[in-house]
């Protein structure tokens, strides 16, 4: 059977980063935030305040969501992977399709992808896209990870747009950075889940993925007929300080093209990817039209790019007061001083 695909997109984004924050200094001797859930609240509850932030943005009701899809990792209270079934019955979804999908940090991404996907399909209408990730959660306050890791959530509405939204992607697996990273049953940390990495894991994840992402996103432009010249913005994930400009550098890009979140949020797992969306979407001031090019790198799980159009009159929900807008101008002001 012929289907012609449709047009699709994001049309609502939101981000819930906790209130409870604290300011840590980085090995480069600059300042950084980092915001951490507070005792009584679950992953799960962060992604239903995402999910309820980015309904009232898009002004949908329950009834109006076709198919909730979660990339929640780690998706406690249950050490698990995705809270899609939980949160659309806690919100009165109960007709709407749910399922889960892990990618670990790339999954952010790679979710955005398959919804849009559904979408083109004629699947589902109205797509409710939520990836939340309780890091903190994970390891000891006192563990060398801590002031690394955070906690946040992000939230999108993925449905049919007048231009097409979702242009192609291209994602290869990242076999090779499996031995670094390792998860295990742990009761003395509050998710009952430790991760365990070592001081070199991010280092090597990082040369890694920046030794695969020329051709990557060659590939990329020659599947879409684009070029690096015909990007306007530059969307990467930001699992350490320096992976946002090295990774600009290797696809071609500038760093002035894009927005490190770094310093805002640390490393969120697999909701870096959206968080920075909606920082570069406000800051960059996205038009309907421009192309977008995002990149997410995740260990034991893929390398994703992907190319966007931005749609017209796409919702976004109001920037958490903790996690200013003044902030990110003052991060991104030192960042490309140097």
């Amino acid at each position: 059977m012929n289907r012609q695909l449709r047009p699709a997109g994001i049309r609502a984004l939101s981000v819930l980063l906790p209130s409870e924050t604290r300011t840590i200094t980085l090995p480069s001797g600059q300042s950084a935030l980092r915001h951490t859930l507070p005792e009584g609240m679950s992953g799960l509850d962060m992604d239903i305040a995402a999910a309820r932030q980015v309904m009232d943005a898009a002004g949908l009701e329950a009834a109006d969501v076709d198919l909730v899809v979660s990339a929640s990792f780690p998706a406690l209270p249950e050490p698990c992977i995705g809270n899609a079934t939980p949160l659309a019955w806690e919100m009165g979804m109960e007709r709407a399709a749910a399922w889960n999908l892990e990618s670990a940090c790339a999954g952010g991404l790679v979710a955005i992808r398959s919804a849009c996907h559904e979408v083109m399909l004629g699947e589902y209408d109205t797509v409710l896209l939520i990836v939340g990730c309780p890091y903190s959660q994970t390891v000891e306050n006192d563990h060398p990870a801590f002031d690394v890791v955070g906690d946040a959530a992000f939230a999108a509405v993925i449905g049919p747009t007048p231009q097409q939204g979702f242009l192609g992607s291209v994602i290869r697996n990242s076999g090779p950075t499996c031995p670094l990273v390792s998860w295990s049953v742990d009761l003395e940390v509050p998710s009952g889940i430790r991760l365990a990495v070592s001081g070199k894991t991010a280092g090597q994840l990082e040369n890694w993925a920046l030794g695969e992402l020329p051709a990557l996103s060659s590939e990329l432009f020659e599947r879409t007929g684009l070029t690096a010249s015909d990007v306007d913005h530059w969307v990467c994930n930001a699992p350490t300080p320096r992976f946002v400009d090295r990774a600009l550098e290797a696809m071609g890009g500038e760093s002035s093209g894009g927005v490190n979140t770094n310093r805002l949020v640390g490393n969120i797992g697999p909701t870096l990817i959206g968080v920075s969306l909606f920082y570069n979407a406000i800051l960059r001031d996205f038009q309907p039209g421009d192309v977008v090019l995002c990149c997410s790198m995740g260990s034991e799980s893929s390398l994703a790019v992907c190319l966007l159009r931005w749609p017209e009159n796409v919702a976004l929900s109001d920037v958490p007061a903790h996690a200013s807008l003044a902030s990110m101008r003052e991060f991104e002001a030192e960042r490309l001083a140097q």
